[in-house]
């Protein structure tokens, strides 16, 4: 009974965007029909063909449902096999982008998308991520579609809650061949107002420079992304203190270099990973150099932090324990502080790629087994 009540109300795609659809009592005979084991279209009676073909050019040509979401309506087909079956009945299956963008027109989705409407500073602090963390790129028509992937929950939960206000936000496990680990995928599909993240660092610094508050926000931005606070000890036994920023980019990480410097605190650049060079941990290649930003200085480092406004969990937590030291201070009255925050990180971490393992198994019908677990700095 579940079954049947599954196919009278399946969710395909029309026009390349997800639906909800009612089928007829006919198109269910139909759907069944096909889940036949080693069935043969050649020889079928004329009034199953007929029924075939006008299940086939009703959701495809009327309703703009694609053959692939239509082969996942019937579950044990492939959208090759649909569209072979299509043409053996004399139908032409609709070209994908026509059908796609035809659905787009019509304006048929299931989830609505909003117009971006954040201040210029909040463009600066998304510009900032975006250069650090996310993958942005023009799918379709007048879509923008935003990614991250991710082994951080606090990463995770940041971009919900940046853009699902926007559009839906979707979460799928991914699994890395080139380092045999699992992660978080989460994209979201947005509104063409949030074109201004399309634009590389060279084609927008000049707009972010023009005052202090997007430059905080910017940097802001690429803290959450790929930055770090660090609180380590000195060669004396003392705390000290790191604000840290890693790119490939090195002109954003010379850029910012520029404006911390006409600041008045201290700073340095450096190469963090040699470009084709191999990694140690999981033998990957670096295609380009991978750059390291650091400013440093007890004296005043802290007031650098304390403009910056993280919205990463992780990275309140070290704002925080950060602006919670003094100069001089003993390393040793902070450590375990310091050592039980990077042990919940590295837990919640563990747990959360656990889950993405566990759920990208049971989809590709794989035995579970313990996950390969990699801890990232930044998130």
């Amino acid at each position: 009974m579940e079954a049947q009540k599954d196919v009278g109300n399946p969710t395909a795609s029309q026009g390349g965007q997800t639906v909800d659809i009612e089928l007829t009592p006919e198109e269910n005979q139909v759907i069944e029909l096909l889940r036949t084991p080693k069935l043969s279209i050649k020889h079928l009676d004329e009034e199953r063909r007929q029924m075939i073909r006008r299940f086939i050019e009703h959701l495809h040509h009327e309703k703009g449902i694609s053959l692939t979401d239509m082969a996942k309506l019937v579950g044990n087909k492939t959208s090759g096999y649909m569209s072979w079956l299509a043409r053996q009945l004399g139908i032409q299956p609709r070209d994908f982008e026509e059908a796609r963008l035809a659905g787009i027109h019509k304006k048929v989705r299931k989830y609505e998308r909003k117009p971006f409407d954040g201040t210029d500073e909040e463009k600066a602090y998304l510009l900032g991520l975006r250069h650090g963390d996310l993958s942005v790129f023009n799918p379709f028509g007048d879509a923008i579609r935003v990614s991250v992937s991710t082994t951080h929950p606090a990463m995770a939960q940041l971009f919900t809650k940046l853009f699902s206000p926007y559009g839906h936000v979707y979460q799928h496990p991914r699994y890395k061949k080139d380092t045999k680990t699992y992660e978080w995928n989460l994209h979201a599909i947005l509104d063409r107002s949030f074109d201004f993240l399309l634009q590389s660092f060279e084609q927008t610094s000049s707009r972010i420079q023009e005052s202090e508050t997007s430059i905080i926000a910017y940097l802001t931005g690429l803290l959450d992304a790929d930055g770090s606070i660090i609180l380590t000890k000195d060669q004396f036994g003392k705390v000290s203190l790191f604000l840290d920023f890693y790119n490939s980019n090195k002109g954003i990480l010379e850029w910012i270099q520029g404006h911390v410097k006409r600041w008045g605190y201290f700073c340095s650049l450096r190469i963090n990973k040699k470009g084709g060079v191999r990694t140690k941990k999981y033998g990957i290649i670096h295609r380009t150099d991978y750059w390291q930003f650091s400013a440093y200085g007890m004296d005043r480092i802290q007031e650098l932090i304390a403009k910056l406004q993280p919205r990463h969990s992780e990275k309140i937590q070290r704002q925080s324990l950060a602006l919670s030291v003094h100069k001089g201070q003993d390393y040793a009255s902070i450590q375990h502080a310091v050592e039980l925050f990077r042990a919940q990180k590295d837990q919640e971490v563990q747990n959360f790629v656990l889950q993405a393992q566990q759920e990208y198994e049971m989809k590709h019908n794989k035995p579970q087994t313990s996950p390969s677990l990699f801890f990232q700095s930044s998130g």
